[in-house]
Order: structure tokens, then C-alpha cells, then sequence
């Protein structure tokens, strides 16, 4: 069977109705990490994946005591909340469940009934206003909500509220945004509209109150994993399929729809013949699931340790309502995989929903496009040590919706979900009929393509503007990726990548041969790409060192690299260990949410125990295809030393004695 083939089959399969229906039916709970929300969606997609003809369908259950359990993460706080409400003068203006989003997580109880609490502004308690027994209004936009609420318990507030989405233009009038606080905390959390802070500011002026009511549940519920497996050839590798079952009422994108998508993705491939990896699904709390998953099941060894990996999370966004394109994500440049290329040729095979004028080029109303590695799903885990797992990851972005109240079921479009399904589920099924070898050639192809186009791309000219450096200058040189004097840089990181990715073709299949020669002429194509950048380089290398656009790697510290400690996969709320550190993370992730994860978690990613400072910046520019500041990047390094994910040793290219130092910084104790 040819590849395309295989696409039409897969499309022509998909039972969307049911997809929908599953949307609905895990939306309708408020899916905390450990809630009574959460153990009804699991009930419902073990159910439906034993449906699907899954094997050996199980919800794992585990503790919900806020212990660190899994390497550096923590288990989550059981929590289900009931009912809330905010009144100001005899108006209810906040009903939870009626109004999803609008309480925040872990919000401790009141009385019942309420109480009634004084309003008072932020930047009045910020003036030494008493903020005991009061509620608190964020009305600074420049403030993080997670540096209000510790303030404000500090100060015996009673309960805090904000409006998150202050800073956005495109949200509806009704739209508000998530919060979170601090399991155990004492405080409650209001999500607050545009109108609704305005409004409780100008009483707050008028020295007027509130009455505040929260009711959680008593009973207490573990944090639930579900997992089920469709059998293989028995060859005893294993593909893994991962998609985050968490996140408030109704979050039906982010992520019921990647929830539905994997079940479809079950039905599918359980109706086709056996062969290939075997395939386990995984339904998880986002990270904290997954991590668990890995530490007691994979690392107990009562499941395999997955071969490979797809991660969906966000499939079916309306691309015209949310303004939205099909991602697909590659995973990390340290762990490459022929995975994206293939989901990349599939997406290019979809049967189209229209064609052009001629009908010669098929046309589709949501772009697709492949991103670099960013990590802010499931795959980051699975991709990390020390599981090291090859990975792709199939979601949307931008999307207006995300994290906010406005995520309902209306958003979603039933074309795009199918779409987003049928790309996934062909990628797995290519790797699935590895047995066929015209589809292990078309797959092949498709990896051969996209690599040789990953080197031509890093060519001077095939560029785009990057988007602004987001943090302003700090005075130190700016590491840029996307520079003509950068060219021969980004052509040399491109090569050894995608011969790495060539490598990893045998789990499709395809022959050793093969491989073989794929990588001897992408080798030729390198080198050629190389020549013209080093030509490119030579033109552009005055106006670039004028501009201190091409820092060298000159100010290494001699004799001194980054290495990793052995703390397990990474872990974004573990990165930061002191009050100064979290709070300078905290604001650039206000200003650059997508940008600074990325650059963080590509920055520890380029710790592999050879490289420098400077060199490791060089790599996480080039990884994440974003500018990095030499500033950043050492004030990044310098968070995670204290932290305790990275470690300064000597380089054991210089030292006899550097392996067992590098040894000892990876495991210690």
C-alpha cells in the first residue's frame, strides 16, 4: 500500500459524530488533576477505549497528597470544588459551576453562606493599605497573579481577584481567564471580566464590600491514569499515543478534543490488521500524569519504555473562529526522529476540502505548519531523560480561546478535528504497516524531503524576519539563529540532525541500505549548503560583527562545561529554587509565555556535559529557532545551577579524570 492510499483510508474511517460526542461528553467535567471531574472523564474514556478493543484498559490511580513523588514532581492536591460566588451590592456577579473559569483552582473554602469582606486594590495594599480579611483587586497589569496571591496571603487577605486577559484585544466581553493558586492555600481566587474589575475598583474606591462564598468537596479523590494497548507483530517495541485528559470546564480544544482524537485513533487502527509496534495509549493530568506514569510503570518495569511517541493536545480548533493552524511540533534537536517528516508528508496527502481555480493544488482553510520544539506538552517528558524518547506533537496555535472560558464546544470544528485525526492516526498506521515495504519507501521519501529541505532552508535568504526580540536589550549580544552570519551555523546544526533523523528510520522499516544511502547524499547536500553559506557569511561578516550579531565562542570558561544532574525529565515548575529566581521567570513568562518556555527548556537541553555556556546558547538559539541574549542565556544557567538541574564540570576532553566528575554531577549522593 502506498502512503497516500493509506491516508484515504484512514480519512474515509473516521466515525466524526462519535469524535464529537466524545468532545461533549469529557467537556461536561471540571477536570482538576484530582477531582471527582477528573475520575468521571476517566471512567468514561476507559469505557470507551475498552469499546474501541484497547486491551487490558486500566485507570491507574495514585496519590493526590502533594508529596514529591516522581523524580522532582509532585503529586497533585485533591481537590473538587462544588459551588462559589462573588456578590457586590445584591448582584451575583460570579456563579461557579454556572460560569466556568471564573473560580480559581485550589481556592479554599468559606462558610457556608459567605462572608462579607472588604474590597481593596492592589496598589493600595501596595501603599500600605491593611489588607487583613479583605479581597484583594489586581488592577496592575504589569504584576503576575501567582506574586499578588502571595502577597495578599501574606497580608491576611481573605480572597484575591484579577481579570488574566487584561492585556488582550481580541477576547469577548464575557471571556475570562484561568487561575491557579497554591494547593493548601487559604486564599480564594476570582477570574474577573474587563467590566467586573472596573467595577469592584471603583467600589473598592467607595470603601465598599463583597460577600464571598466557596463550598469544595470533603471527600477526596486520587490523581487517574488511563491506559490500554492495541497489540503489535510481538516484536516488543512500543509506540506510545499521549494526549492530557485535565483542565478546567469545558477546555473542549485543550484538551477534550486530543482526548477524542486518540479514541478515534483506537477505533481506527483496531479495526485494521495487527502489525508493527505494539500501540499504548495513555489518558493523563497533563505532566504530572505522564511523569507518573513513567516513574512507577515504565521505570518498574511493568510497561515497555516506548520506542516512540505521538502527543495530540488541542485537535480540533476552528480555524476561521479561533485563528488557528495545524501545528505539528518536532521534538527535541537532542533526540531526532523521522516522526515529524512523516506527519508533515501526511498532512501534505489529506484529501482536500477544495482545490484551486484549476483544481490542479489542493487548498486547505487551516495551514498547517511545522514547529521546533517548545515543550509545552506531555512530549516534553517522554522526549527527556530518562526515557529519551523520539517524539512528535500534533496541536493548534495561535487560539483566542485557550485557557479561557470561551474553549466550548462550539469551537470546535468537526472538518479540522478530522483533519488533526487523520494526520496522527496516519503517521502511527505508516509505522504500524512498517511490514509493507512500498510504504517503508514512501516513508523514507518523506523523511528524505523534509531533511533535504530543513538544510536548504537554513540557507541565507530562505529566512523569514524573526519576530522581535521580546525582552528589550540588556546590553549583552544577542545569539540570533536567523542572521546571514549565522548561515554556516545553522547549516551545520541542520546536517547533523537530519542525518540523525535518518537514523531513526529503522523503526519505520526501512532497510539499513537505504539508510544508508539517504544519509550519504544528504551528507552531499550539506556540504553543498555549507559552501554557499560560508559565500553568504563572507559578504554579510563585517555588517554583522558591527552589529554584534555573531558572538563567538571565545569566552568559554577554560576547562569548564554544563552538565545535567540526573533529576529525572524536566520539569517547569521545579526550574526555579529561590524567591528572586521564580519571580524573574515569572515575569518573562507574563511577557513572552511561548518564547521563554522555549528558550528555558531548550537552554537546559543543550546541558549534554561537552558544551559551554556560550556554545550551549549557540545550540538552544539554533534548537529553538528564537534569538537568545548572552545575558539570558547565563542568567538562565545560573537559575538552573541553583535549582539543581545543572552542573558546572571539568570538560572531559581536557581531563582524565572529567568522566567520573561527570558521572558524579549526574548522580548525586
Amino acid at each position: 500500500m502506498r502512503l497516500s492510499q493509506l491516508i484515504a483510508a484512514v480519512h474515509e474511517g473516521i466515525d466524526v459524530a462519535a469524535a464529537m460526542a466524545d468532545v461533549a461528553e469529557v467537556a461536561r467535567h471540571d477536570r482538576y488533576q484530582a477531582s471527582a471531574g477528573i475520575l468521571a472523564a476517566a471512567g468514561y474514556v476507559a469505557q470507551r477505549a475498552a469499546d474501541a478493543g484497547l486491551r487490558d484498559v486500566t485507570v491507574h490511580t495514585f496519590p493526590a497528597d502533594g508529596a514529591r513523588r516522581w523524580w522532582t514532581y509532585q503529586a497533585p492536591m485533591s481537590w473538587t470544588p462544588v459551588r462559589a460566588s462573588l456578590r457586590h451590592s445584591g448582584e451575583t456577579l460570579i456563579d461557579y459551576p454556572a460560569q466556568p473559569y471564573t473560580l480559581a483552582a485550589y481556592s479554599a473554602p468559606t462558610r457556608a453562606g459567605g462572608v462579607a469582606v472588604p474590597l481593596l486594590r492592589w496598589s493600595a495594599m501596595c501603599a500600605g493599605a491593611d489588607a487583613t480579611g479583605t479581597l484583594v483587586l489586581l488592577d496592575d497589569v504589569r504584576v503576575p497573579f501567582p506574586e499578588c496571591a502571595r502577597r495578599a496571603a501574606a497580608g491576611g487577605a481573605v480572597a484575591v481577584a484579577a481579570d488574566p486577559l487584561s492585556a488582550r484585544t481580541d477576547r469577548f466581553a464575557d471571556q475570562v481567564g484561568r487561575l491557579e493558586l497554591l494547593p493548601g492555600t487559604a486564599l480564594a481566587g476570582f477570574s474577573l471580566t474587563a467590566a467586573q474589575l472596573t467595577r469592584l475598583s471603583t467600589a473598592a474606591d467607595r470603601g465598599e464590600a463583597v460577600t464571598v462564598e466557596v463550598a469544595v468537596a470533603e471527600s477526596t479523590a486520587d490523581m487517574p491514569v488511563v491506559t490500554g494497548v492495541l497489540p503489535g507483530d510481538g516484536g516488543g517495541d512500543e509506540f506510545l499515543l499521549s494526549a492530557h485528559l485535565c483542565h478546567p470546564r469545558p477546555s473542549a480544544n485543550d484538551n477534550a478534543s486530543g482526548v477524542a482524537a486518540l479514541l478515534a485513533t483506537a477505533r481506527l487502527l483496531g479495526a485494521r490488521p495487527a502489525g508493527g509496534p505494539d500501540l499504548r495509549f495513555l489518558w493523563a493530568p497533563e505532566f504530572v500524569g505522564v511523569a507518573a506514569y513513567l516513574h512507577d510503570l515504565v521505570g518498574s518495569g511493568a510497561v515497555a519504555r516506548p520506542s516512540l511517541a505521538v502527543n495530540v493536545d488541542m485537535a480540533g480548533q476552528d480555524p476561521y473562529r479561533c485563528g488557528s493552524s495545524l501545528m505539528i511540533e518536532r521534538g527535541p534537536d537532542d533526540v531526532p526522529s523521522f516522526l515529524p517528516a512523516l506527519a508533515e508528508r501526511c498532512a501534505d496527502l489529506m484529501p482536500a476540502r477544495a482545490r484551486s481555480y484549476s483544481g490542479a493544488v489542493p487548498c486547505e482553510p487551516g495551514e498547517t505548519a511545522i514547529a521546533p520544539f517548545s515543550g509545552g506538552s506531555d512530549h516534553a517528558l517522554v522526549s527527556d531523560a530518562p526515557t529519551g524518547c523520539p517524539t512528535v506533537s500534533f496541536g493548534h496555535w495561535p487560539d483566542r480561546t485557550n485557557h479561557t472560558s470561551a474553549d466550548t464546544l462550539d469551537m470546535v470544528d468537526p472538518a479540522e478535528l478530522r483533519r488533526t485525526i487523520t494526520v496522527a492516526a496516519s503517521t502511527v498506521a505508516a509505522v504500524r504497516g512498517r511490514a509493507d515495504p512500498a510504504l517503508a519507501a514512501d516513508v523514507a521519501d518523506a523523511c528524505a524531503g523534509w531533511a533535504a529541505g530543513h538544510i536548504l532552508a537554513a540557507l541565507p535568504g530562505r529566512r523569514r524576519t524573526p519576530a522581535p526580540y521580546p525582552y528589550g536589550d540588556d546590553g549583552s549580544p544577542v545569539l540570533d539563529p536567523a542572521s546571514d552570519a549565522a548561515s554556516g551555523r545553522r547549516v551545520a546544526h541542520c546536517g547533523e540532525i537530519v542525518g540523525r533523523c535518518v537514523g531513526t528510520l529503522t523503526h519505520a522499516g526501512v532497510p539499513a541500505g537505504e539508510i544508508v544511502r539517504t544519509a550519504h547524499w544528504l551528507a552531499d547536500v550539506s556540504a553543498t549548503a555549507a559552501d554557499r553559506a560560508a559565500a553568504a557569511r563572507a559578504t554579510a561578516a563585517g555588517r554583522e560583527r558591527a552589529l554584534g550579531a555573531e558572538p563567538s565562542t571565545a569566552d568559554e570558561g577554560s576547562g569548564t562545561v554544563l552538565a545535567r544532574a540526573a533529576l529525572g525529565p524536566v520539569n517547569p515548575r521545579s526550574l526555579a529554587a529561590t524567591a528572586a529566581d521564580r519571580a524573574w521567570l515569572a515575569e518573562h513568562l507574563a511577557e513572552d509565555r511561548g518564547g521563554s518556555h522555549a528558550r528555558v527548556l531548550t537552554l537546559l537541553r543543550a546541558v549534554d556535559g561537552r558544551r559551554g555556556r556560550r556554545s550551549a546558547a549557540w545550540w538552544a538559539a539554533l534548537a529553538s529557532e528564537l534569538p537568545i541574549s548572552v545575558a539570558f542565556a547565563d542568567r538562565v544557567f545560573d537559575m538552573l545551577h541553583r535549582a539543581g538541574w545543572v552542573v558546572p564540570v571539568l570538560n572531559p576532553a581536557e581531563d582524565l579524570n572529567a568522566a567520573e566528575d561527570l558521572d558524579a554531577a549526574r548522580h548525586p549522593g
